[in-house]
């Protein structure tokens, strides 16, 4: 399988999760004020403020047809109704994503809209944020004709919450250079004070003289392929990964950063996340891998059944070391459960139950095909299988 990165790339067909919530670019639109201020000093400005966030290009969205709260959140559409599905999952996304991150990149409102418009449109973008607004779209929930998973919007609400977060902290100066009509588009890589913190802890750097519009470069990696576009979706990208608990898949600079600026630790980012190892790619699969009857008893009151298929690189530990080793790792972030080994010949074998105080519960199996015998076309890695339940 090709290994993929969550962004705004193309990878191989035969990979869909992380396909699903690549993200559009943040360019947040600005409209240009009617009259230049008469002021060119920077002063203080509250961006919680509706008359200077519609000059700044982010009105209050106009076009309501329904409102509804979800998770303190005021959500809100353009079609005649709201989707109870569709609410249901938001809602459980939303859970996902720690209370620090609240405090720092809730939303004003999320609003759900049939497409994004063309400035918008990039790649295989399924949600976008403007100013301090997040962006549903149709392709949010069904980007391939196979639905998405709680999970899934989960990280890509992570990363737009940095947005959100990134647009807050823009620099007292670059809002002023955008009343006076000096910038035509607001945009927070160029005055985000926290994508310039960032930036400069992480191997950024803005080779551009024009103090209203950067140039970055980037020496080293970024936390995804889709981060190397600059520091601004490098942080996105970065608190998406930690909030998955996938610490270990990005640069240790990135994480520390992230966890310094949330006032938390990467373990406290990480509870009740599944652990899946460094190098291992998540893939789709034909046909389901698990346990559909074992998985359906070990919560019998769950509604929605997500199965993540992850490959694990060849290096990691064999079986005998692998399989207690995630158990081990599951209990660390929270979870209860045990991971047992399957009386099979052909093929080692694990699997279990793993639950959350919240009721949340994940069925886990392991499947070593480096010692299996028999399979002739197997892949020669281990597959790693989390099933959601809720």
């Amino acid at each position: 399988m090709t290994s993929v990165n969550f962004g705004l790339h193309l990878p191989s067909a035969t990979v869909r999760r992380l396909l699903f919530l690549a993200l559009a670019t943040m360019v947040v639109a600005c409209a240009v004020p009617d009259a230049t201020s008469s002021t060119t000093t920077p002063g203080t400005f509250d961006l919680t403020d509706t008359s200077l966030l519609t000059r700044l290009g982010s009105a209050p969205f106009a076009d309501v047809v329904w409102q509804r709260t979800v998770h303190d959140i005021t959500v809100v559409g353009s079609r005649p109704h709201p989707d109870p599905v569709e609410l249901a999952l938001l809602d459980a996304a939303l859970s996902e994503l720690p209370r620090v991150l609240w405090e720092v990149g809730a939303p004003r409102s999320i609003i759900r809209i049939a497409s994004a418009p063309e400035e918008e449109q990039v790649g295989n973008a399924v949600t976008f944020t403007r100013g301090p607004d997040i962006y549903l779209v149709d392709r949010t929930f069904d980007p391939d004709g196979d639905g998405t998973t709680r999970l899934d919007l989960a990280r890509a609400l992570a990363h737009e919450f940095a947005h959100v977060a990134q647009f807050r902290a823009l620099d007292p100066a670059y809002i002023q250079a955008a009343l006076d009509g000096d910038i035509a588009r607001v945009d927070p890589a160029d005055g985000s004070e926290l994508v310039l913190s960032f930036a400069a802890q992480t191997g950024w750097t803005n080779e551009s003289a024009d103090p209203l519009h950067a140039d970055w470069r980037l020496e080293g990696q970024a936390a995804t392929e889709y981060g190397r576009t600059g520091p601004a979706e490098d942080m996105a990208e970065s608190v998406a990964m930690l909030v998955l608990g996938r610490a270990d898949w990005i640069p240790p600079d990135r994480g520390t950063w992230v966890a310094k600026w949330l006032g938390t630790s990467i373990k406290q980012l990480a509870a009740g996340k599944p652990w899946i190892p460094a190098g291992a790619t998540e893939v789709s699969t034909a046909e389901d891998l698990y346990d559909e009857a074992a998985a359906a008893r070990s919560a019998p009151g769950a509604t929605h059944a997500e199965a993540h298929y992850f490959e694990l690189p060849a290096s990691v530990p064999e079986h005998l070391i692998l399989g207690p080793d995630i158990e081990r790792r599951l209990l660390q972030r929270g979870f209860g459960g045990t991971f047992a080994r399957i009386d099979d010949e052909q093929l080692p074998h694990y699997q279990g139950s793993f639950s959350r105080s919240d009721g949340v519960r994940f069925w886990v199996e392991l499947w070593d095909f480096r010692e299996t015998t028999g399979f002739s076309s197997a892949p020669n890695v281990p597959i790693l299988v989390y099933v959601e339940l809720w």
